[in-house]
């Protein structure tokens, strides 16, 4: 157990939990309470260590982001959580993390934006790559007390996802970020075969978008729940598909959005094998061209074309799909850590 008990110093339960994930060999680790990746360098009244540059631009202090190694399980109490820095997955197999609150992994940008206002930032809460049988279960991801949902200057993703097969985000809470879910980094990664993802009972709120946004993926996305999505100055959308993915999207609850619910990223050809496929069912409301919107100029620009009546891809496990309209209630009640053994499922 990894706890203010055993662990009285702050820094010391932060040494014991990164020696802990980085440990090798079969592991369950049990935290609870507060675990400060950043050494008490930053807090919420102070990031100040993410506004130091060089004379050439170029940031002073890298992300402050931690391996995790295969074979191991990260479970919270009622109260666990990790704030302002990130987990590493990568090149690893079997990873559970549980029940535990992912609190402003707070970096900065890679170049001062004085000298590129383009500069955006790179730090993620978990960051996926080339990883197998991960499962994200009962989390909850926030920004913290830091607001920046018009440009996205400190925080790059919640959960993003490189690569990787049999991956599982469940019952997992997102709110007060822009980018919150991006499943490939650009559009070289455009096969669907070397990314499978699973996302459901998921409650993403009072964000922008990236719920996901994706390339080459066979994502299947069932009874989610997507709330107050996008504001004035940034109008955003839950999904954002883009080249090769590949979408079954059933019995999710799509509420208020201040554009769209889809925004398409494909510029690909319908001929080109790599066009993207999307399967609905059950969605409330159902998607349709009038909830999609396209990013500049699709060669289709046609929602329906993206439309299949089967399946892009096959689902190799059982799964149950619970009535949509209960989403907005149940989801809410449900999701996000300290929720894990509050109810059955």
């Amino acid at each position: 157990m990894i706890d203010d008990k055993t662990y009285p110093a702050s820094d010391k339960k932060t040494d014991a939990f990164i020696a802990a994930i980085q440990k090798e060999g079969k592991k369950l680790i049990v935290i609870d309470g507060d675990i400060d990746l950043s050494y008490g360098k930053v807090s919420d009244s102070d990031h100040s260590y993410f506004d130091e540059f060089e004379a050439d631009g170029k940031r002073k202090h890298a992300d402050l982001i931690y391996k995790v190694t295969s074979n191991t399980a990260i479970v919270g109490k009622q109260n666990a959580r990790l704030k302002f820095g990130g987990l590493w997955i990568k090149n690893v197999n079997n990873i559970i993390i549980r029940n535990i609150e992912f609190y402003d992994a707070h970096g900065s940008t890679e170049i001062d934006t004085k000298i590129d206002k383009d500069s955006k930032a790179s730090i993620d809460s978990i960051n996926i790559e080339n990883a197998n049988n991960v499962w994200v279960d009962h989390c909850t991801f926030s920004d913290g007390k830091c607001v920046d949902l018009v440009r996205n200057f400190n925080h790059d993703g919640l959960l993003d996802i490189k690569k990787g097969k049999c991956i599982t985000v469940s019952y997992c809470e997102f709110f007060n970020h822009d980018k919150v879910m991006l499943l490939r980094p650009s559009d070289k990664f455009s096969n669907p075969e070397e990314c499978e993802v699973t996302l459901h009972h998921n409650y993403f709120h009072d964000s922008i978008q990236r719920m996901p946004r994706s390339r080459g993926v066979n994502a299947h996305i069932y009874n989610n729940y997507f709330d107050n999505i996008g504001t004035n100055e940034n109008k955003g959308s839950s999904l954002g598909p883009g080249i090769g993915s590949m979408y079954v999207v059933e019995n999710n609850f799509f509420g208020k959005h201040a554009q769209t619910a889809v925004k398409y990223y494909d510029k690909s050809e319908k001929t080109d094998p790599t066009f993207s496929k999307f399967y609905q069912s059950g969605n409330i409301p159902q998607l349709n061209a009038s909830n999609c919107a396209y990013d500049k100029v699709d060669k289709t620009n046609d929602f329906e074309a993206h439309l299949t009546s089967e399946k892009p891809f096959a689902i190799n496990y059982n799964y149950s799909l619970d009535e949509t309209s209960s989403l907005n209630e149940a989801t809410v009640k449900k999701a996000g850590a300290g929720n894990l053994m509050k109810f059955e499922r």
